[in-house]
């Protein structure tokens, strides 16, 4: 199974499209997944940054992929399955960033995001792990 959690989510992502691009179970323009509001452990590994974890309370509404620049197009969003691809382009039209985010879970007590980008000729990536903690933030 963890031999599985390695693969490269843009591995992932494209064998998502190629295997499921006919299938009844993928669909597009769906919205994005949303989180429970409360206090969620959000634990983020790349090369860049290594490990690292934060307490963070999220409110309602709250969007799941941050805020975005003017400079970027809507979201795509499909559902594939019990996943969700979401392709985020920005930048100008002749050299766009492009980051596609492969999610899992229920957002509800757990989901996991793992990255794959690709910005100026550079590619980098990350894994998000994140646990539900409590309904209660606190200042």
């Amino acid at each position: 199974m963890q031999r599985a959690q390695l693969i490269s989510s843009g591995l992932v992502v494209a064998l998502l499209f190629l295997v499921g691009a006919h299938s009844p179970a993928l669909s597009s323009d769906a919205e994005l997944p949303k989180r429970r509001p409360g206090v969620w452990r959000i634990s983020t590994i790349s090369p860049e940054i290594g490990l690292q974890t934060n307490d963070v309370c999220i409110e309602e509404g709250d969007s799941i992929i941050g805020a975005q620049d003017e400079s970027c197009a809507k979201p795509s969003v499909t559902h594939a399955n019990d996943q969700i691809i979401v392709t985020i382009e920005c930048g100008p039209k002749d050299a766009r960033d492009v980051t596609s985010l492969l999610f899992t879970g229920d957002f509800q007590s757990w989901y996991r995001a793992q990255s794959k980008a690709t910005a100026k000729g550079t590619r980098s990536g990350f894994t998000i792990d994140a646990k539900f903690l409590s309904e209660r933030c606190t200042n």
